[in-house]
Order: structure tokens, then C-alpha cells, then sequence
């Protein structure tokens, strides 16, 4: 993009900025003068807010050209100074002399170094004011578009992991669904689709929402531990204690049901030893903690850990905390607050 665009709220700032500029010299030249002058009021400070117009349109144009355009630091440098000067020097002829007498004391004017120096000097003091309120006004602008844009960006990741843990657990249940056939009575089976739909009714119901109450990802929970208990006839053993209350504290959608999945997935009962898991409910974070069995894991696509700790980033920038030592496996889920 080689052009900077004005908006209408820049042009509003501008407008507001003038017609201050315009009464508080109207007010000073009083203050000092103590007498009436409409040439000034009227002529000579509208002139002066006319020459910074120029100079922020002649700036903007020097921007565009030399700086974004050809990038040319010398051009930009030795353009903008004579531009300053030019403008500087026509509105300050046009103010101190055409316009009281009308024609120029060329005699009056000092050297030419002094000259030049001079008005450069008064262009940048003349156009520093509005320019320093409109690229402030820009660059709080920038910060807010960037920020919007970084949601979007969040938002939008945050619903490719959504779609990505929801086929990741259908593909659990249906295995499980096909084990049961091999060995489970009609009416469990039955029990079982049962239970499930209403997991998947809930997955549903909860399908655009990134966060969710504890107190529901714990009745979930209660109703995944039937449909594990199920499927293994007691090889998994569930446990929530509860430290704190739960009130008003938030999970990310689906996380405790994936910490639960998770311990199914790579952790096998054997030799009578069952695979027993705590599920801590403290202050600030819930701990799942299960003891691990030495058989290997079971087959997975590797997504659902990950894409939680992930979420997890996005929704609230926390982490996970994941620790594994060689007699247990621990997952450590932040909990959320909700700020109205």
C-alpha cells in the first residue's frame, strides 16, 4: 500500500483541533493586545491553520513519494526541508506583509541562512501539533485493527481445534461401541448408546461455546466414567475430590472429558492392578493423576492433549502443566474465570 488514507474520524480530530487552535489565539492575541483586531481573529489565524493544512498534505505527499514509494532517504530529507522552507516563507510573507500592507519590505528580511532557518523552523512548529494528534490517532488505530485482527486469528484456530477433538472422540466411541458387540447384552449396548448420545447431546448443545461451567464438564464426566466402566468391567477406577467449591469457575469446552480420554488410551489394566485415577478439584486448577501401567499405548492420532494446550494458550494464555514420572501421569488443567 503506497498511499496513507484519512478517514472521517481523522478529519473530525483535525477540525476539532483547529477550531480550538482558532479560539485560544483569538483569546491570547485579546489577553495581550487588549484591544479588538478582526484581521487577526479573522484573517491572519484562519491563514495560519490554511498553512497547516498545507504543511501536513505536503508532508503526507513527501511520505508517500520518498519514503514508501522509492524509499529514498536523501530525496525524502532534502525535498521535505525545502518544502518546509517554501511553504514557511509564502504564509509568512503573506501574513506579515501583503496582507497589512500589501506589497513585501524585502529590506526587512534578514539573511538568507536566517531566512530559511526560520521558517523552517516555524513550519515544524506550526504542523507538529496536528501531526503528532493524527499519527498518534493512526498508530492507536493500527494497535486497535491488529488486536482485532489477532482475535479473529484465535477465534479461528480455536474452531479448527473444536473440529478436530470432536471427530477425535467419535472415533473412540464408535471402537468402543464395536468391542461391546462382541461380548455385552442387548440391553447394555442399548444402555450404553444411550449414555453416549447424551454425551454427544451436550457436545452440541456446547458446539460454539469455547468455555463451559466446571459443574457441567463434571457432569459429563460422571457420564463418560459409565461408558468406560462399561466398556472394561472395572479395570478403571474414578475419583473426583473435590478440595473448593466450584462456583464460577470455567473450563475449556470438552477438557475434562479429554484428560479422562487420555488415561483410556495409553494405560491398560494388568495383573489385577486397576488403573485408578484422582481427579482434584483445588482453587485454581483441577489435577488429573492416574497411576500408569507398563503395557503399551493404545492406538491414537496423537491430537488431543495437544490441541488442549493449545486452547488453552488461546483462550486465556495459560498453560497446561503435563508431568510424567515413572509411577504416575499428571495433568494440571488452569481453571478460568469469566470477567462480565
Amino acid at each position: 500500500m503506497n498511499n496513507i488514507k484519512f478517514n472521517k474520524t481523522d478529519y473530525q480530530l483535525l477540525v476539532v483541533y483547529f477550531l480550538v487552535y482558532w479560539i485560544w489565539n483569538i483569546f491570547d492575541s485579546y489577553f495581550t493586545t487588549s484591544s479588538f483586531s478582526s484581521l487577526e481573529y479573522f484573517v491572519k489565524i484562519p491563514i495560519r491553520i490554511i498553512q497547516m493544512i498545507t504543511l501536513l498534505w505536503f508532508i503526507k505527499w513527501v511520505i508517500e513519494t520518498f519514503l514508501i514509494k522509492f524509499k529514498s532517504y536523501i530525496a525524502l530529507f532534502g525535498i521535505g526541508i525545502f518544502g518546509l522552507f517554501a511553504i514557511g516563507f509564502c504564509f509568512f510573507l503573506l501574513n506579515r506583509y501583503y496582507i497589512p500592507y500589501g506589497y513585501v519590505k524585502w529590506e526587512e528580511l534578514p539573511s538568507v541562512p536566517k531566512t530559511i532557518l526560520f521558517n523552517v523552523e516555524d513550519s515544524i512548529i506550526n504542523v507538529s501539533m496536528p501531526l503528532v494528534l493524527l499519527f498518534g490517532k493512526k498508530y492507536y488505530n493500527y494497535r486497535e485493527d491488529q488486536l482485532q485482527r489477532l482475535n479473529e486469528q484465535k477465534e479461528l484456530e480455536l474452531k479448527v481445534l473444536r473440529a478436530q477433538f470432536d471427530p477425535h472422540f467419535l472415533y473412540n466411541s464408535l471402537n468402543t461401541i464395536d468391542a461391546l458387540v462382541d461380548y455385552s447384552s442387548k440391553e447394555t449396548i442399548k444402555k450404553y448408546i444411550s449414555n453416549l448420545a447424551a454425551l454427544y447431546r451436550y457436545l452440541i448443545h456446547t458446539k460454539d461455546e469455547e468455555v463451559v461451567s466446571l459443574e457441567a464438564e463434571l457432569a459429563l464426566a460422571d457420564n463418560y466414567f459409565f461408558l468406560i466402566e462399561t466398556r472394561f468391567e472395572g479395570d478403571y477406577e474414578f475419583d473426583i475430590v473435590k478440595h473448593n467449591t466450584y462456583k464460577d469457575k470455567y473450563l475449556p469446552s470438552g477438557a475434562l472429558l479429554t484428560s479422562i480420554e487420555n488415561v483410556v488410551k495409553h494405560n491398560t489394566a494388568e495383573n489385577g492392578t486397576l488403573v485408578t485415577t484422582k481427579i482434584h478439584i483445588e482453587k485454581e486448577k483441577i489435577r488429573v493423576v492416574n497411576n500408569k501401567s507398563n503395557q503399551q499405548p493404545k492406538e491414537s492420532f496423537g491430537t488431543g492433549l495437544e490441541n488442549l494446550k493449545k486452547r488453552y494458550q488461546l483462550l486465556a494464555d495459560k498453560t497446561m502443566q503435563v508431568i510424567d514420572n515413572e509411577e504416575e501421569f499428571i495433568l494440571e488443567l488452569p481453571l478460568l474465570n469469566i470477567i462480565e
